[in-house]
């Protein structure tokens, strides 16, 4: 995830550089980027508690 300015408002974009969401405020876009971030991470968690669960 990362932020970049975005005209006069703030954007974050994933990995791929896609546009994930547009916020008026920094402090706003790094916020969805610290929630996202924390999401990815327990999603990739999760993943890998299955793979070890099925033995891969």
């Amino acid at each position: 995830m990362e932020v970049k300015k975005y005209r006069s408002y703030w954007a974050v974009y994933d990995k791929d550089e896609n546009l994930v969401c547009v916020t008026v405020y920094k402090k706003g876009a790094m916020e969805v980027k610290r929630r996202m971030d924390i999401l990815l991470n327990q999603l990739n968690k999760g993943k890998q508690n299955e793979s070890v669960l099925q033995g891969q």
